[in-house]
């Protein structure tokens, strides 16, 4: 059950907003780690918290944070929080492409509606472009990305998308 767990971490880290764009074809079959000052597996409540300096890593794929929690409906992940000052992720997309980065003090990662939700401060980046806003949400099933109001923010939304640069 803990080896089913970590793979639904994994896929968690796969299907992150800034994510539509694919990672690499090798980090998928690379290693997952995990290191956390705590893990705590809460079988009667279905949950797992690692607690403390959180890092988990997979391939190029990063995710670090203070706290990240794995809530489970029977032996099924339902939804993956993680909780920071900020909670970050980093991705390479793509040999010879930018580090794809997001932010927020919460990233939840909702498995059964294949939705991610970045709230405080949120941000997504790549290069030099940028979306900004209160809380972000993106709905992989639909291909819909959603700010500020949009996605029941209460700020506006920043996007600074740079020309692209001539080889």
């Amino acid at each position: 059950m803990l080896r089913n767990r970590t793979c639904y971490l994994l896929l968690f880290l796969f299907l992150l907003p800034a994510a539509a764009v694919q990672a690499l074809p090798e980090d998928k079959d690379a290693p997952v780690e995990i290191e956390a000052d705590s893990a705590d597996i809460e079988q009667a409540t279905n949950r797992t918290v690692y607690q403390g300096n959180v890092k988990i890593t997979q391939g190029s794929m990063e995710l670090l944070a203070d706290k990240v929690v794995l809530q489970y409906k029977g032996s099924k992940p339902h939804e993956i929080i993680a909780t920071g000052r900020p909670a970050r992720f980093r991705q390479l997309p793509a040999r010879g492409k930018e580090w794809i980065k997001g932010k927020g003090r919460k990233i939840v990662y909702r498995i059964h509606s294949d939705e991610v939700v970045l709230s405080g401060n949120a941000e997504l980046l790549q290069a030099d472009d940028s979306f900004r806003s209160d809380r972000i949400v993106y709905d992989r099933k639909a291909g819909r990305l959603k700010a500020g109001a949009a996605a029941g923010g209460k700020s506006r939304v920043k996007v600074i998308v740079h020309p692209a640069r001539k080889q």
